[in-house]
């Protein structure tokens, strides 16, 4: 099935926040999306030494805060996939998965200034159009010039609010209310997560 114009929001959603559906909405509409795919990473490479939650836990999550939302999806595709999530792996199994879609892939600002790590990046901006998104105090004119000439910045809202701070905020046995969608704070509620020994 072809799609069209497909979104992909990759990330560690650990948890997924207000602010990642408000860009999720943003760039669906600035870029005429016809579907975006919300995308857990089980390990990503940038993130080894984090206190990330199992991958199980970060899809079910995902897939509470966008269930009622018809445009978001979420696919499992670097779950069940053995190894580091490399961008350039994901890029390339959704070509072949959707044929001649328009992908567009979504980064933060912050993360534009890392792509020169990245695995082969120059394929990366072939197979898919990278859409970059405001990160509050991230001055995305510091990025390689040879990539910003290649980007679609998109202004969306810069909400500051972070997947470490709703963390922090669980362990110290802090409200998240409104900070994530309620039915992610029941589940991070009813599994103990990001408590000490939480998964």
């Amino acid at each position: 099935m072809n799609p069209g114009r497909l979104g992909i929001y990759g990330g560690t959603f650990n948890p997924i926040h207000t602010g990642h559906l408000i860009i999720a909405q943003e760039i669906y509409e600035q870029c005429k999306l016809d579907r975006l795919l919300f995308i857990p990473s089980a390990r990503p490479p940038h993130k080894h030494h984090a206190n990330i939650s199992s991958p199980e836990h970060r899809y079910q999550m995902v897939e509470l805060a966008i269930r009622d939302d018809a445009r978001f999806e979420v696919s499992d595709l670097e779950i069940h996939r053995p190894g580091l999530s490399y961008t350039v792996e994901t890029l390339t199994a959704l070509h072949h998965l959707y044929g001649s879609s328009s992908l567009f892939f979504i980064i933060g600002a912050d993360s534009l200034l890392e792509i020169d790590t990245w695995r082969e990046p120059d394929q990366v901006f072939e197979l898919a159009t990278i859409v970059v998104v405001p990160r509050p105090g991230v001055d995305a004119s510091k990025a390689n010039v040879r990539w910003r000439d290649q980007i679609l910045m998109v202004p969306s809202p810069e909400v500051d609010i972070s997947s470490t701070d709703i963390r922090k905020r669980v362990e110290a046995g802090q409200q998240i209310q409104y900070l994530v969608p309620h039915q992610v704070e029941a589940y991070i509620r009813e599994n103990g997560l990001y408590k000490s020994g939480g998964n």
